[in-house]
């Protein structure tokens, strides 16, 4: 605890410092620019309060921040847990005062206030500086849209599921305001593509609205839900945002944090966040945007760099912005936050960035959301269940295996779970010798450029055991192929 609170005012005390030489610095550079008059060009272009130097201070100093504020936390649940702990010996020693009728001393009341700390304050200062470039962004766009509405207005018609026709206006009516409109649509199908339900129609077309029963539906709903995730993610830890994608049930984001991790204990804290969030109806606004100005833009996060230079092979693409998250995305999304109503984060690990063991280590909270508060319920009750069949579980109460966390993922069979696997390995090899099989054996080790050569390792690599061997990337054999056994 002391050892903390030492940390905390030394790294204090050096952002102190540091904050004390970018402004010294600053002042330096403005008053020598003006002592050089006709030199002063020359001067601003090596010395500018942008350049290198400064920036890199500005950088560490902005890590500074979010390491006093981490410690912060720690300490404060620190002193909750002590403060708790020390309510429970007190309430024992009164009950057991009351049953012997010995009469206790009153201690005074712990007068120490743990305020739970639930965003950064202030902000990160990305943020500022990539919303403020994003409505500069935004109100363009939406004078050249306006434009090419007056320009290219025209009569069209929209077909919907049931064959009937509807007349409509390009560039005018979004699919929300449009006849068969219904409240609880997720989001649009316009042509056979997903569209957002406030993107304005551009010509004939089939219109379908989704809802959230449908497959497609659901991972618009998942996608958005993990951009209000992200949005807390930014708040409450200031890192840099990576992928947040929609999974099969539910979604997950990825943060880079440096060298801290992401605890359980925080997921009350992110919830509650994500619950304000939702709360604010916060419009999910989409914008195209060049390249050029995304790398500005994104230029305090090198994995979005990363996407940008490697992935984009575009001129242009687009973002989403919803509240002061602003993020690099196809879309389409709901039409605001508020059509979340109900979030759980469940669980966290920690990955790897575009799942290579060499690159930097990530940290990924996963999560699920639905559209009322009855499924959510119904989705905790099968999970608590599939909790109770759980093989760990069973065969711990069965006494045929356990797990150890030295051996994570690999069992320990007991001598009963020992003769239920060799049971079944003599039943599948007599299988094999009745059908004509013949068996080989293949290592259990393979380097990572087999995976990569077969496209497995793409797919399944964040759940595969990799190390390194003389700089070389090897994994446990996660499946028979490509390598049979």
């Amino acid at each position: 605890m002391n050892r903390g609170l030492k940390m905390a005012d030394s790294i204090a005390a050096r952002l102190s410092f540091q904050e004390k030489q970018i402004s010294l610095l600053t002042q330096e550079i403005g008053r020598l620019r003006a002592a050089a008059g006709a030199e002063g060009a020359a001067l601003s272009a090596c010395c500018s309060p942008s350049s290198p130097e400064l920036e890199i201070l500005r950088t560490e100093n902005e890590k500074l921040r979010y390491q006093i504020v981490h410690l912060q936390r720690s300490i404060q649940a620190e002193l909750a847990r002590e403060t708790a702990a020390q309510d429970g010996k007190e309430a024992a020693k009164k009950n057991e005062g009351e049953a012997t009728g010995k009469p206790q001393l009153e201690r005074g009341k712990d007068k120490r206030v743990v305020e739970n700390s639930t965003q950064l304050h202030p902000w990160p200062a990305y943020i500022e500086e990539r919303l403020k470039l994003y409505e500069e962004l935004k109100k363009e766009s939406d004078s050249i849209l306006a434009s090419r509405a007056a320009a290219h207005s025209k009569p069209i018609t929209v077909t919907l599921p049931d064959g009937k026709r509807v007349e409509g206006q390009a560039w005018g009516p979004h699919p929300t305001r449009l006849p068969g409109r219904s409240d609880s649509a997720v989001i649009a199908r316009v042509d056979r593509e997903l569209w957002d339900l406030d993107r304005p129609l551009q010509g004939d077309c089939s219109l379908e609205l989704l809802r959230f029963d449908h497959e497609d539906a659901q991972a618009v709903y998942w996608h958005s839900s993990a951009h209000i995730l992200g949005e807390a993610m930014e708040r409450f830890y200031g890192g840099c945002l990576c992928y947040g994608p929609p999974i099969e049930n539910g979604f997950y984001y990825d943060m880079y944090l440096d060298d801290r991790s992401v605890s359980s204990n925080e997921f009350p804290s992110l919830e509650s966040l994500c619950k304000s969030v939702m709360k604010e109806k916060q419009p999910f606004e989409r914008l195209e945007i060049s390249k050029e100005t995304l790398l500005r833009m994104f230029k305090y996060n090198k994995f979005k760099w990363w996407i940008l230079n490697e992935k984009v092979n575009t001129p242009t693409t687009t973002v989403y912005r919803c509240g002061p998250l602003i993020d690099l995305c196809r879309g389409p999304h709901v039409r605001h936050t508020g059509k979340i109503k109900a979030l759980k984060l469940y669980k966290n690990s920690s990955t790897y960035w575009e799942g290579r063991a060499d690159m930097e280590s990530l940290q990924r909270i996963y999560g699920i959301s639905f559209p009322d508060s009855k499924m959510m319920k119904e989705w905790e009750r099968v999970q608590e269940e599939a909790k109770n069949r759980d093989h760990r579980k069973i065969g711990k109460e069965q006494e045929l295996l356990f797990f150890h966390d030295l051996s994570p993922g690999s069992c320990f069979f007991l001598p009963k779970g020992a003769f239920i696997y060799n049971t079944l390995m003599d039943f599948i090899r007599e299988e094999y010798h009745r059908r004509d099989f013949l068996e080989v054996a293949s290592p259990n080790i393979y380097n990572a450029k087999l995976w990569e050569t077969s496209g497995h390792w793409q797919h399944y690599s964040d759940n595969m055991f990799s190390f390194e061997v003389e700089k070389e990337t090897f994994a446990l054999k996660p499946m028979n192929c490509p390598g049979h056994w």
